[in-house]
């Protein structure tokens, strides 16, 4: 029976090389050959990591799809949410222009119209309201394109001039 401490000592005999007999010394000399041959990785941790990274590889594109996916519709049910409230804005401002009172109440406010008999009056605010033209003002001796023209001319004139 090989029990753990006497494979210790064979294997202490096998660092010191003194082992007793022949055969002691080939059984020695094999479990220490065992020992130190021994790959640090086994063909099966290759295939198992070469398998998980198949794995992680083949899973990597699905998912990052199934995430773009996920945002577009939340997207989409935002804007499905935001076009539904519109209609129903919609729909309530129909059943407002559905009212006769309210049309003509519209109308009155935006267009400033009147029914016969009426005196409309249209009240400006003082900030708004243009300002009164004076009096002794004159109109401008020469019209806005004859004063155009001339500049155009004396800067024509001082090019030529320079350019001399």
């Amino acid at each position: 029976m090989t029990g753990p401490s006497q494979r210790a000592a064979e294997r202490q005999a096998a660092r010191r090389g003194a082992a007793t007999s022949p055969s002691a010394r080939g059984r020695v000399r094999s479990v220490a050959t065992a020992v130190r041959d021994r790959p640090t990785l086994t063909g099966r941790a290759v295939v198992l990591a070469a398998i998980l990274g198949m794995l992680v590889l083949t899973l990597a594109v699905p998912l990052r799809e199934l995430v773009a996916q996920r945002a577009e519709i939340n997207a989409l049910r935002a804007a499905n949410q935001a076009a539904s409230a519109r209609v129903a804005e919609l729909v309530l401002r129909e059943e407002r222009l559905k009212d006769p009172a309210y049309v003509t109440s519209l109308i009155r406010e935006r267009l400033h119209y009147v029914l016969p008999g009426e005196v409309g009056y249209v009240v400006l605010d003082p900030e708004e309201a243009p300002a009164p033209a004076k009096a002794g003002a004159k109109a401008p001796a020469n019209p806005w394109y004859a004063t155009l023209w001339s500049s155009v001319q004396s800067a024509d004139q001082a090019a030529g001039a320079a350019s001399r």
